[in-house]
């Protein structure tokens, strides 16, 4: 039987790392700074998760493999068992990327509103 790894910069705080750094890049790369939108911002983040757990289990995927654990040679005998088994192991990497991607969507909220309400105040001048 294998033993567990311990928690380390490679299995542990890499990942998170880029995860969180991810997170808070994503979205803004995929809605414009200056919308006004709240859909496109909302549709920005959720492509943002999607994308993040996606690569969460690319991640986990090539630790376990410079671990040295069979993931190619278990990827062309049971493909769909271990993309489940890495994308559930990224759902549960979302306790950590998923509250800054909440805060990220928050920040990004705020703006759309002041945008908003800086129209608002250029309409009403004379």
């Amino acid at each position: 039987m294998n033993q567990a790894e311990p928690i380390g910069l490679l299995n542990t705080g890499l990942p998170v790392t880029v995860l969180a750094v991810l997170a808070i890049v994503l979205p803004r790369l995929l809605a414009p700074s200056q919308t006004r939108s709240h859909r496109l911002v909302g549709s920005a983040v959720g492509l943002s998760a999607l994308v993040l757990l996606v690569v969460g289990a690319i991640i986990f995927a090539a630790t376990y493999s410079v671990q040295g654990h069979p993931v190619l040679a278990t990827f062309k005998s049971d493909p769909l068992a271990i993309m489940l088994f890495f994308l559930r192991l990224a759902a549960k990497a979302s306790l950590i990327w998923l509250p800054v991607l909440g805060l990220v969507w928050f920040g990004m909220a705020q703006k759309v509103e002041n945008h908003r309400g800086a129209d608002v105040a250029r309409k009403d001048l004379p």
